[in-house]
C-alpha cells in the first residue's frame, strides 16, 4: 500500500526550494514533448455501391441481367513509420553492456543508442547546456528533487499502452517512481521504474564465525531485534590490542539516515518534520536512541568506524571472513558466497527496533526519462527494452536484485541449498509489502550520512560528547535544509 506526504509548503515554494539543492546553476527549461501514439487502425470497409436502376421494360426484348456488384475490399491500412532517432542514455557499463547495446541496435536499426557513463556532475552540466541525456540511471532518493525541478517526463501515457511494462505487473518498489508531486511519493503518475530492487534490511551471517565464537546461529524464520544484534555482534567481534581482526557487524553507513527513517517508522515517527523543514534528533527521544545505538556499536568497535576503518567496503570484508553479520539487501546474495565463505552463508529476516516488521527498499535504483527529451518515442523503446525485455530477464536470473516485474519473479536463482534458503527468507520479506520511505527534497542524498560521519570521529575520540554530536548534526543538516528554503522569493 502506498503512502503519501502532505506538506504545509506551497507547490511554488517546494519547486523553488528544491531547485537550489540539485545544482548551483539555473538549468535550462525545455518545452513539452509528444506523448506516445497508437498504431492507426484500418478504416472501415466501404458499403457496396447501389445497383443502377434497371432500364424501362421493352416488350420485344428480354431484360438484360444486372452486372455483379464490385468486390467489397477494405482500403489498405496506412503504414506507420518505424520509431527512429538517437537516444542518449546515461547509465553504468556494468549494468548495460556493449553487447546488449549492440543487440538492441541490431533489433531496432532505426534507433541509435549513445551511451554515457553515469556521472551526476556531468548530468547537471549537460542539462544546464540544454543537451541532457534522454534516459538517466537514478535512485529513489533523487526523485523528489527531480520532480520539484520539473526535470522528469510523465511516462503514464506510455505505461498505459505498453504490452511489455504493464502497470498491474509492476513490483511494489516501483511506487518510488510514482508521485502526485515532490512531497507526495507513492502513488499518482509514473515517472520511471526500478531496474530491480531488494528489501534492504535483511541480514547475512557467516555460520563458521558463529561456530568459532560459540554463538548460536539464529532461527531464519524469526526476526532478531537490534538489541539482539548488538549483544551477538559484540561476542563475534575479535580484537588484537586496539586492532580489529574481525567486526561483528556491518551496514551501509552511506545510507544511515534511511536506516534511521525505517527504524523510527516502526513507532510511526519520522526523522524529519511533516514538511521536511528540519531534522528531529535532540527533541525526539526515539530518534536520539536510534543514533545512540549506532554511536555505541562504533564506540565498541563492533563495526568499521573512523578510528578503525575498513580497508575496502563491508561487502568485501564479509567475503573475506572479517565481518560476521552484514545488513544488506537481497541483492548481496549473488556475491556473499566467496571461496572463503561458501557453504557458510545464511540470510536472515530484517531485524526490528520496536517489534514491528518492516523491510522496504531504500535505494530502488532505476531509470527515468528527462522532460527535455526530443525523441520520447525512441527513448521509450530503449526504456521498455532495458526494463522489461532481454536485459531485465538476464538481471532476474542473476540474483542481483528482485525483478521490477512480478512476472519475472520465478526467474530468480533457486537451485542450490543456499539459494533456496535465501528465497525462503526473501518471500517472507516480500509479503510485508512495506510502503516507500519518504525522502527529503531539500537536501542531497548523502547530506545526513556525511554529516554523521563528520562528527562521529571527534565524538569517538572524546573531543565532543554524544549530545554535542547530535546537536552539531542537527544544526548542520537544518542549515542545509534552510539554505534551500531561503531562496524562496
Amino acid at each position: 500500500m502506498a503512502t503519501t506526504i502532505r506538506s504545509s509548503l506551497s507547490r511554488r515554494q517546494v519547486l523553488k526550494a528544491a531547485a537550489s539543492v540539485i545544482a548551483g546553476s539555473i538549468l535550462a527549461s525545455c518545452g513539452a514533448t509528444p506523448t506516445p501514439t497508437l498504431t492507426p487502425q484500418p478504416p472501415t470497409a466501404t458499403t457496396a455501391p447501389t445497383k443502377p436502376p434497371a432500364p424501362a421494360a421493352e416488350p420485344t426484348k428480354p431484360p438484360t441481367p444486372a452486372p455483379p456488384p464490385p468486390t467489397n475490399t477494405p482500403a489498405p491500412a496506412p503504414t506507420k513509420a518505424p520509431v527512429a532517432g538517437k537516444v542518449v542514455i546515461m547509465h553504468q557499463r556494468n549494468e548495460l553492456s556493449e553487447d546488449e547495446q549492440a543487440q538492441f541496435e541490431k533489433a531496432n536499426p532505426t534507433i541509435k543508442m549513445e551511451f554515457i557513463q553515469a556521472d551526476t556532475t556531468r548530468f547537471f552540466a549537460m542539462y544546464a547546456a540544454g543537451t541532457p541525456p534522454d534516459l538517466l540511471r537514478t535512485q529513489a532518493p533523487a526523485i523528489p528533487n527531480y520532480l520539484a525541478r520539473k526535470m522528469l517526463k510523465d511516462l503514464t501515457p506510455f505505461f498505459e499502452v505498453s504490452t511489455v511494462l504493464k502497470p498491474a505487473d509492476l513490483a511494489p518498489a516501483n511506487n518510488y517512481y510514482r508521485a502526485n508531486g515532490p512531497l507526495e511519493i507513492g502513488q499518482g503518475k509514473y515517472y520511471g521504474m526500478c531496474k530491480d530492487w531488494s528489501p534492504d534490511f535483511t541480514l547475512f551471517i557467516n555460520k563458521k564465525i558463529f561456530a568459532d565464537a560459540s554463538v548460536a546461529v539464529p532461527d531464519d524464520t524469526k526476526s532478531l531485534t537490534y538489541d539482539d544484534i548488538f549483544v551477538m555482534a559484540k561476542k563475534l567481534t575479535k580484537m588484537e590490542g586496539n586492532r580489529v581482526i574481525r567486526w561483528g557487524y556491518g551496514y551501509g553507513d552511506w545510507w544511515v539516515d534511511r536506516i534511521w527513517m525505517n527504524m523510527l517508522a516502526e513507532k510511526k515517527q519520522e526523522l524529519f518534520s511533516d514538511s521536511f523543514t528540519k531534522i528531529n534528533l535532540s527533541a525526539n527521544d526515539n530518534a536520539k536512541a536510534v543514533v545512540k545505538w549506532y554511536f555505541d556499536i562504533a564506540k565498541e568497535n563492533i563495526v568499521a568506524n573512523p578510528l578503525n576503518p575498513s580497508p575496502t567496503w563491508n561487502g568485501e570484508d564479509f567475503q573475506k571472513g572479517t565481518i560476521a553479520i552484514l545488513q544488506y539487501g537481497y541483492w548481496y546474495s549473488a556475491s556473499a558466497e566467496s571461496d572463503i565463505t561458501k557453504g557458510n552463508v545464511m540470510m536472515l529476516p530484517a531485524p526490528t527496533w520496536a517489534g514491528v516488521r518492516r523491510d522496504p527498499t531504500m535505494t530502488a535504483t532505476g531509470m527515468v526519462m528527462v522532460a527535455a527529451t526530443k525523441v520520447p518515442e525512441a527513448a521509450w523503446k530503449v526504456f521498455e527494452w532495458y526494463n522489461g525485455q532481454e536485459p531485465a530477464i538476464t538481471r532476474a536470473k542473476s540474483g542481483w536484485g528482485v525483478p521490477a516485474l512480478k512476472s519475472l519473479y520465478n526467474l530468480m536463482p533457486n537451485t542450490t541449498p543456499y539459494q533456496k534458503q535465501v528465497q525462503k527468507v526473501l518471500q517472507g520479506e516480500l509479503a510485508l509489502e512495506t510502503p516507500p520511505l519518504q525522502f527529503n527534497p531539500f537536501i542531497g542524498e548523502s547530506t545526513v550520512a556525511d554529516t554523521f560521519a563528520k562528527y562521529l570521529q571527534p565524538a569517538l575520540k572524546g573531543d565532543i560528547k554524544f549530545e554535542e554530536m547530535l546537536k552539531k548534526i542537527e544544526d548542520e543538516v537544518n542549515a542545509a535544509i534552510k539554505e534551500g528554503i531561503s531562496r524562496i522569493g
